[in-house]
């Protein structure tokens, strides 16, 4: 999906104009942003935002702006016959496990410290790279077999 796709998407529900007079631009403006191929529009430019700066600053604090979290994917690289690929399910479930076990050590006392905060994250992001690289795996078609 391109940008313009996208904001042809989110438009749909409310309509242009709606969203036009909301960002207190002309309708014109809006379709022009969506339509002329010519035109860098607005997400596009945003991504270049983010881009140039090097950081996710910015698409984490939209994401707060607007109730939620940033959760950017790790990065992996999976080539077929990885060793590693074949071994993340039971892996991962472990992972899990650990996961699960981390919160419920600390709900003991009925309360979650930063610390505990702190190795429930990693057992999390943990699990995270690994499930991602199965999915991965999965998508570029290596367990296919």
């Amino acid at each position: 999906m391109t940008s313009k796709d996208a904001m042809k998407a989110a438009c749909a529900e409310c309509g242009v104009k709606a969203v036009a007079e909301y960002l207190g631009v002309s309708p014109s403006a809006l379709y022009n942003q969506m339509n002329d191929e010519s035109r860098v529009d607005i997400l596009a430019r945003f991504v270049e935002f983010v881009s140039a700066c090097g950081n996710d600053i910015a698409v984490e604090w939209a994401c707060a702006e607007l109730n939620g979290i940033f959760v950017k994917n790790p990065d992996v690289l999976v080539e077929r016959g990885d060793a590693d690929v074949a071994g993340s399910v039971p892996e991962a479930l472990r992972e899990f496990g650990d996961v699960i076990g981390e919160i419920g050590a600390a709900l003991e006392d009925g309360r979650v410290t930063p610390q505990e905060a702190e190795r429930i994250r990693c057992e999390w992001d943990s699990l995270k790279i690994l499930l991602e690289k199965f999915v991965l795996s999965c998508e570029m078609g290596f367990l296919d077999k």
